[in-house]
């Protein structure tokens, strides 16, 4: 076979050419698949780098805040309990009345005549039953006539009772102390007896009611101190007077109610307030926003290094926002935060921190 080559060389000299390229080729190849095999080694060997800061918490009060409207403590609709025509009126719309004030009057007809005919019959009833029990004890009269005369005598006690309670209803009074918001009726306006007359509020104190969820209603106590900030962006102090023992059905939200002293009720019903209270304090580091990252079930966090340089997702919870950054509860007394490439890595990947100085508001 090499003497049958030998020959195909010298009669065709350019198939040695042919050999040789190949050959060539071939070593070639060899040595950059070799060259290909150790960078993808030197890939897998190369870790990321990230910018990190190290930071210390400080004790931050853990603050709840509440959205709601400032209500009134008391609100009633005053009604007739007596029908007849309106004949006075002692208050205007927006007064402010004290509790068992006369507010209106309505016309009393006859019932003063029929007062006084009730009382003179009530006289004469009580005379009846003294002589029947008199006859009675001296055996002059039997039992049945006395029992008669006791019956006559309570029904013109009742009659009577009756009489002076209509009378009393002609006169409205305020049940309890408050402004006069609405007045629904005018001089000679005939009511009947459950009519509304007018609506009175008691803005004293003040109350702002609200809705607490499942997690943070375990931090709520009654008589708790809370701050109110209204338009005017003052704070008011007041304390938490009413927790609901049972969930809303299609909120699944606590209602909560705050009181707020307003004497002389200068204060107003219906202003959006915010509802701040505050907690027991926990250790919380401030950061940008931008360090915030989100993990694959949409649960806000910050991302950090461990001692071994492997990358962790920390939950957090907001604290407070201020303009400087904002406040986290859930990175512990210090945490190695990443800065900078956050958004490269992963849960659980080693890399390669350089640490940077942070920087005394917002941890860059």
């Amino acid at each position: 076979m090499l003497k049958k080559l030998a020959q195909q060389l010298e009669e065709k000299p350019y198939i040695l050419a042919i050999i040789i390229v190949a050959a060539i080729c071939i070593w070639m190849g060899s040595g950059s698949s070799h060259a290909s095999n150790e960078e993808l080694q030197s890939n897998i060997d190369k870790v990321a780098k990230v910018q990190v800061v190290k930071l210390v918490a400080q004790d931050i009060k853990k603050t709840l805040s509440f959205y709601g409207k400032s209500e009134p403590d008391k609100l009633a609709r005053v009604s007739a309990r007596q029908a007849g025509e309106v004949d006075k009126i002692y208050v205007e719309e927006g007064q402010f009345v004290e509790q068992g004030a006369l507010i209106l009057e309505l016309d009393k007809s006859d019932l003063v005549a029929q007062l006084s005919s009730a009382t003179a019959l009530l006289k004469q009833y009580t005379a009846e039953y003294e002589g029947a029990l008199s006859l009675r004890d001296q055996g002059l009269q039997d039992r049945i006539q006395t029992m008669r005369s006791e019956a006559v005598l309570a029904q013109g006690k009742a009659r009577l009772a009756g009489l002076e309670l209509q009378l009393e209803r002609t006169e409205i009074r305020a049940p309890f102390s408050g402004i006069i918001n609405t007045r629904l009726v005018q001089l000679g306006d005939y009511v009947a007896i459950g009519d509304t007359i007018l609506e009175l509020v008691d803005l004293d104190p003040l109350i702002v009611r609200a809705d607490a969820t499942q997690k943070e209603i375990t931090g709520l106590q009654v008589g708790q101190a809370v701050h109110a900030h209204v338009l005017n962006d003052k704070s008011y102090p007041g304390k938490v007077r009413y927790i609901a023992s049972v969930a809303d059905d299609s909120t699944n939200t606590f209602r909560i109610e705050a009181a707020f002293a307003n004497p002389e009720m200068k204060y107003k019903a219906g202003y959006s307030t915010q509802l701040d209270i505050s907690l027991d304090s926990a250790p919380a580091m401030l950061l940008s926003p931008a360090y915030m990252a989100l993990d694959s079930e949409g649960n806000i966090g910050v991302k950090v290094i461990d001692a071994e340089n492997r990358v962790e997702f920390k939950n957090v919870s907001l604290a407070k926002s201020t303009a400087e950054g904002v406040w986290l509860w859930g990175l512990g007394e210090t945490a190695n935060v990443i800065t900078l490439g956050q958004g490269f890595v992963r849960a659980g990947d080693i890399v390669e921190p350089v640490f940077v100085k942070a920087d005394t508001t917002t941890g860059e």
